[in-house]
């Protein structure tokens, strides 16, 4: 054998070395301590990594089931417009102001008075807050992504001059890995066309008009919001699970 400590050969199973007087013994011992404590820790390393691994493959699985069932929100519905005129109890057709009525399955149209100026996104985000919390809902948070494709879809619906029943909406999510591009794993949508309304009686009057809007803007599992505005158009995007 050989000394551990200057290298000289020795005689084998020597306690110390001859030459240099280094004991063998300690030597060995911390050595085999070293490697045993060495194996240990890359035994917990290689465990962590495939610990982070499986985690990882689990998420992915998820992101695609939560894609799959929630790429046409439940509550998810469209407001189409009926011509303003003079304010009296009925329409000259029957049909009363201030009372939503379901077009289809995505359309409700409303008749009201137009207000003087339109609401901005601010102004929506402010009043759809407070109502939130009259009610009992946590406060939205303002999402950037979320506001610009909200307005991109109010500049769909103004140059269109009008809803196109969430087709376009759909379709971001399904062709166009909108979940991912917005970051979010749960989105839905509100949106309004052809009426100059202030923040209040859009939230309150249109959108709180019928059920299926109301509950979707009340909704307490959103969290988060992006609002566009472009003329008489509207179009509240609600999204939660943020990436």
């Amino acid at each position: 054998m050989f000394c551990l400590s200057c290298g000289k050969k020795i005689t084998n199973n020597s306690k110390f070395c001859k030459y240099c007087g280094d004991s063998q013994k300690s030597r060995k011992t911390n050595f085999l301590k070293i490697f045993i404590i060495t194996g240990i820790i890359f035994f917990i390393f290689v465990i962590i990594i495939t610990a982070i691994l499986v985690v990882s493959q689990n998420q992915n699985k998820e992101q695609k089931k939560l894609n799959w069932e929630f790429n046409i929100p439940t509550v998810s519905v469209s407001l189409t417009p009926t011509p303003v005129k003079t304010k009296t109890t009925n329409s000259d057709d029957g049909q009363p102001w201030g009372v939503a009525k379901q077009v289809d399955e995505h359309t409700w149209s409303m008749k009201v008075e137009n207000d003087s100026t339109m609401a901005t996104s601010n102004e929506i985000l402010v009043t759809l807050n407070d109502y939130r919390n009259k009610h009992g809902s946590q406060k939205l948070i303002l999402d950037s992504k979320l506001t610009n494709y909200a307005q991109s879809r109010a500049v769909f619906f103004d140059s269109n001059k009008g809803m196109d029943g969430h087709k376009g909406f759909n379709d971001f999510l399904d062709n166009q890995d909108g979940f991912n591009k917005l970051g979010f794993n749960w989105l839905g949508e509100n949106a309004s066309y052809g009426y100059k309304l202030n923040g209040v009686h859009l939230i309150e009057w249109v959108y709180g008009g019928d059920e299926p809007h109301n509950q979707n803007q009340l909704d307490t599992k959103w969290d988060h919001v992006g609002i566009g505005v472009k003329n008489t158009s509207t179009c509240i995007i609600f999204g939660t699970g943020k990436m």
